[in-house]
């Protein structure tokens, strides 16, 4: 175990060790409280612990410490209450330096003091860098938004829109004008209102492609078309309402998925459940509402060659609420894992946490509050035990090449030998990426087998083979890696 007191001697800390109780605290077992004063000084020996905070949630961590760490020394120079609970990760064993013989063991000793003091400011100091250095990396990328909103007027091309393409959104208004009129006069089926909606608006969607296709050159102006004569009825869809209000990233992607999973199309007017029901029929909507399939048929293979005296170690990356792992437990024989679940939405964590106290499997899941953006950069507070997979299905769309990369790495560094990594990334050839891009504005980054392959070359993992697998819908790619020992 390496001290994170930095300046005190193998004498000074013998004597510590003499001063000092050892204490045992077993998983879930909470050290400090939030709120209390305790005065004390802790020193992690063995296990790990975590920091919860009130606001962020219950369950949620926000850092995990490992053997070394210090902890409590604001309390103990302030005589503040602690700003955060600690509690045990699994069993750990924590040295307790008690102020009144801590004090006196400093003024007692001859340099001990001044030596104690500055490995507390040694580390306060470093804690304040690592906080700026992280407020600038978060400030970089805020201003640097790889998906800037793209504007909507003025595109060249305009005054190019091929007559037959106006002529096609005429007849899409036309139709769907029809079907309003006569579901209000309650002279059409739903089956035939729902039929005819199909057929119209998924007309525009081909349209859209196929135009495309014929004048790239006028792409942006083609879309901005659709839009712009689409809008009033598309808008009439509670799920495309919704989707298109979301910010695009990975926390809202996992809100996307829950609201799908839910299967209930709704929307305004007389039109509004049938596009709804409409859209949810998209390959997209139905390769997110079922993806997950893969992790958890990898979860199961990997479970079953585990040999471990503990639960196999799983991290899922941009977790949101961990739907698929839930999902995994409720089943009558889940596997023997243990899954740690990182994301930046506190919300969706904190739901995914108190639904595994509710169904009884909170020993197996634990939720970290935390960037995958600046754990690549090297900020995090987090500190994971080599995993035996990891992954993330949303991950790739939000990540530059430089990032994903970046994220690659710091992915094989938390590997155990013979570790599995699976990201995903949508595919290049999504049936549906116009439609996405131009009428419900997701600005994705969309890769082929090919671009994930190279990135994996160009990352620690290498020469390793990487299998490429797609779902049924060719919506989303999912790329395999065996972190193999040669």
């Amino acid at each position: 175990m390496e001290s994170k007191l930095k300046f005190l001697t193998a004498e000074d800390y013998n004597l510590l060790r003499e001063k000092g109780k050892i204490a045992v605290f077993h998983k879930n077992e909470i050290l400090i409280k939030e709120g209390s004063s305790p005065q004390s000084i802790y020193i992690l020996q063995k296990g790990m612990v975590r920091l919860e905070k009130a606001t962020i949630g219950s369950g949620v961590a926000i850092a995990i410490l490992v053997p070394g760490d210090v902890f409590g020394e604001m309390s103990f120079l302030e005589e503040e209450i602690k700003s955060a609970k600690v509690v045990a990760q699994d069993r750990a064993e924590v040295m307790i330096l008690e102020q009144n013989q801590l004090y006196s063991l400093l003024v007692s000793v001859p340099g001990l003091s001044a030596r104690f003091y500055q490995s507390i400011a040694y580390n306060l100091s470093w804690r304040l860098r690592e906080t700026n250095s992280l407020i600038a990396s978060l400030t970089r990328i805020i201003s640097s938004s790889p998906h800037p909103e793209p504007r909507r007027t003025s595109d060249e091309g305009q005054e190019r829109i091929p007559p037959e393409l106006i002529g096609e959104i005429e007849l899409f208004k036309h139709d769907l004008l029809e079907v309003e009129k006569n579901l209000r006069a309650k002279v059409i089926t739903e089956e035939v209102a729902q039929e005819t909606v199909n057929r119209v608006c998924g007309m525009v969607a081909n349209s859209l492609r196929e135009q495309i296709i014929h004048h790239q050159d006028i792409e942006k102006a083609i879309g901005t078309y659709i839009f712009r004569e689409s809008f009033p009825f598309f808008m009439l869809s509670s799920f495309i309402d919704l989707t298109f209000r979301q910010p695009r990233n990975c926390g809202n992607d996992s809100y996307v998925v829950e609201v799908l999973s839910q299967n209930e199309p709704e929307g305004d007017g007389h039109l509004g459940v049938y596009i709804d029901h409409w859209i949810r029929s998209i390959p997209t909507c139905l390769a997110l509402k079922n993806r997950g399939g893969i992790i958890t048929a990898t979860l199961k293979e990997l479970a079953s060659n585990w040999n471990g005296e503990t639960p196999m170690p799983v991290t899922s990356l941009a977790s949101g609420a961990a739907t698929e792992i839930l999902d995994l437990f409720l089943n009558a024989q889940p596997p023997n894992v243990h899954v740690s679940c990182i994301d930046i939405n506190h919300k969706h964590l904190h739901y995914a946490a108190n639904l595994s106290r509710k169904l009884g499997f909170q020993e197996y899941l634990t939720c970290i509050q935390d960037n995958i953006f600046l754990i690549a950069q090297g900020h995090s507070c987090v500190h994971l035990s080599p995993q035996q997979m990891i992954y993330s299905v949303t991950l790739g769309n939000y990540l530059s090449d430089r990032e994903f990369i970046a994220v690659l790495d710091w992915i094989y560094d938390h590997l155990l030998p013979n570790g599995t990594v699976i990201l995903g990334n949508f595919h290049a050839s999504n049936p549906d990426r116009l439609l996405l891009e131009h009428i419900l504005e997701w600005h994705l980054i969309y890769r082929s087998a090919e671009q994930l392959e190279k990135l994996f070359g160009r990352s620690k993992f290498r020469s390793l083979p990487v299998t490429i697998e797609s779902d049924e819908f060719g919506v989303e790619l999912f790329a395999v890696c065996t972190k193999t020992w040669a």
